[in-house]
């Protein structure tokens, strides 16, 4: 009667562990269905190309860091699955855009923003150490390793004007 107490228990308990997991994954699964992802491919870069600075900028995030770019800018980030070198990639998760005239504020991203951008190389990381000692113990390890890293080059922001005339400007034109 005991082990068989004991067994019905230990089954209460794992149904109860597995019902909460399923919650808890239909819960973040539809989180994370709500936004966008955070990079798509969108082609390739042919040849050289020429940019033009504005005076619009973005914050996007890319992995876990956000950033601030704005055209003309190289930006190292963690590596993009799925890329290489002369693919243009479009960066979805926009969290903030302005200008010199507005500022635009995502609740938590932007709206039909993106940010353009090539991929110009990728590249290894300096090797960080990592080193453990127990001391009195007679033991120590190292270990070490180097973080693989994209290197964007920022093509374009959209979803923002970049001039607006002023008033004083739009009254003497009219």
């Amino acid at each position: 009667m005991e082990s068989r107490l004991g067994l019905l228990r230990s089954d209460f308990a794992g149904q109860a562990i597995q019902s909460a997991r399923q919650a808890c994954r239909s819960i973040y699964s539809d989180a994370e269905d709500d936004l966008p992802r955070q990079y798509s491919k969108a082609g390739r870069v042919d040849g050289p190309y020429t940019l033009k600075r504005t005076p619009v900028f973005a914050v996007v995030e890319i992995g876990p860091t956000q950033y601030k770019v704005s055209a003309d800018d190289l930006v190292y980030a963690e590596k993009l699955k799925g890329v290489t070198v002369n693919d243009k990639v479009t960066l979805n998760r926009v969290l903030m855009l302005g200008s010199r005239y507005e500022t635009v504020i995502g609740r938590p991203i932007v709206p039909e923003a993106f940010v353009s951008a090539a991929v110009e190389e990728q590249i290894l990381d300096g090797k960080v150490l990592v080193f453990h000692k127990r001391r009195r113990k007679n033991s120590k390890k190292m270990k070490g390793h180097r973080q693989e890293l994209t290197g964007l080059r920022i093509l374009e922001v959209h979803g923002i004007e970049s001039e607006q005339a002023t008033p004083a400007e739009e009254a003497i034109a009219a």
